[in-house]
């Protein structure tokens, strides 16, 4: 298979130095093909067994009050609450924070990979809702009946979240999801607290209410999920440049190393996009990079060509780490980025980053799909290797598995097919791999 194979800078590790593929390591090719999701169901086993601890703990509890059923409204919130933390952008922030201090890839995978503990704990809550609808129909059948509504609202939730329906649908999974999510919990907000009122003494104060666990707990649970939408706010937005295949805007705030922020045109269908910068948005602002994919950047990036870009987007404050963060962890670190991949790299090769890296860019004429300023700031800020695909398509995890013992960490921004060829020739090097997963 041949290629147009530009190099704009030689890089140390001879990747880029001929147009020839280099053999992988011999040992990589007489060891049984490496799994590439792995890692992933590692942290899924563990973070499904911390959950089964942590609710064997709630049903020893609950057995030791008299009876499970009794305590299990307070099980179901005590679950959900962790749930819904182990995607608060804050708490993983904190768990990333502590990835770069202690520099672990399986540490790194876990808190990569906290989605699993949502998943999880979510789950368990809506057994313990069950009971607790199966408890409260005696007694109380409106509370039953609204209970198995709840649970109605997070089944969908779950069917849309599955991992053979999310990717290709998941506009849909993100409405479900929210709107289901807020809808239940409006119920819950309702419920709860009637429920704990009518378990108190006769002519107890209203103020026993806060005293009680499940109200305690439905409080933490409202201020873990109304917290990250405190502070929206509309930002100026300057588009700096539209081609092809990506929108470049600008928003006024911090550049930061692995970050990403949420963004909305009308407030309500919101998307992700990796803190970029492109070298010339000026002080006090960063960029984002977004790939021409999909029915809103499709719409965005016709406005923008049309001259009727958005004067403003909305931006939720509270910004998540994503899995160009744990770069800082390593000494030494190859980059692979395919197209606007190298949207989330972009930081490490204009800025000064605490890391000595080596860049693989791979895409089709970079200068006319990104821009000719922002390939030529590319290739003066650090050692780079672009590799068109205007002829065809390299082998990437072989070029990968050529130079990967070389390196610390190896750091892939790219679709499925090509991060899992690079995972897959790391792990037959032992070189740890990341890369995007929908559950991180």
């Amino acid at each position: 298979m041949s290629w147009t194979h530009v190099v704009d800078r030689p890089i140390s590790s001879g990747i880029g130095r001929t147009a020839e593929l280099s053999p992988a390591p011999q040992q990589a090719a007489t060891r049984p093909a490496p799994d590439a999701g792995r890692p992933r169901r590692q942290a899924r086993a563990v973070w499904f067994a911390v959950t089964a601890a942590v609710n064997g703990g709630l049903v020893a509890w609950s057995a030791s009050c008299g009876d499970v059923g009794s305590r299990a409204v307070e099980c179901s919130l005590a679950a959900f609450c962790i749930a819904v933390a182990a995607r608060h952008d804050g708490i993983v922030r904190g768990a990333f924070v502590l990835g770069r201090l202690v520099p672990s890839y399986r540490l790194h995978q876990l808190a990569y990979h906290l989605g699993q503990l949502h998943r999880a704990m979510a789950i368990a809550g809506m057994a313990w809702l069950a009971v607790a609808a199966a408890d409260a129909v005696p007694s109380w059948p409106a509370a039953g009946t609204a209970s198995v509504g709840v649970l109605a609202i997070l089944v969908a939730m779950a069917r849309t979240a599955r991992d053979r329906v999310r990717p290709s649908r998941h506009n849909r999974f993100e409405l479900v999801h929210r709107l289901g999510g807020w809808a239940a919990l409006g119920i819950l907000a309702v419920i709860v607290p009637v429920q704990a009122a009518r378990s108190l003494p006769p002519g107890s104060s209203p103020a026993g209410l806060l005293g009680q666990p499940s109200v305690l707990l439905l409080a933490i649970l409202v201020m873990l999920v109304a917290h990250p939408w405190l502070g929206v706010r509309r930002r100026p937005a300057e588009f700096l440049a539209v081609t092809s295949e990506v929108v470049v805007v600008a928003l006024p705030g911090r550049c930061s190393l692995g970050e990403f922020v949420r963004v909305s045109r009308e407030g309500r269908e919101w998307h992700s996009f990796a803190v970029a910068t492109t070298g010339r948005e000026g002080a006090g602002r960063y960029c984002l990079v977004i790939r021409r994919a999909g029915d809103w950047t499709e719409r965005l990036a016709r406005d923008v060509e049309r001259g009727h870009p958005p004067a403003r987007l909305w931006v939720r404050p509270m910004r998540g780490y994503g899995f160009m963060y744990h770069a800082q962890a390593y000494r030494r670190v190859l980059m692979v980025a395919t197209g606007a991949g190298i949207g989330p790299v972009l930081p490490y090769l204009l800025g000064r980053p605490p890391v000595r890296f080596e860049c693989l860019w791979i895409g089709r004429r970079h200068r006319a799909a990104m821009g000719t300023d922002l390939v030529d700031r590319v290739l003066a800020g650090g050692p780079v290797t672009l590799i068109d695909t205007a002829r065809g398509r390299p082998d990437v995890g072989a070029r990968v598995a050529a130079v990967a013992h070389r390196f610390d960490a190896v750091f892939v921004v790219s679709n499925d097919v090509v991060r899992d060829s690079v995972a897959r020739a790391c792990q037959a090097l032992g070189v740890p791999c990341y890369g995007p997963t929908f559950d991180s």
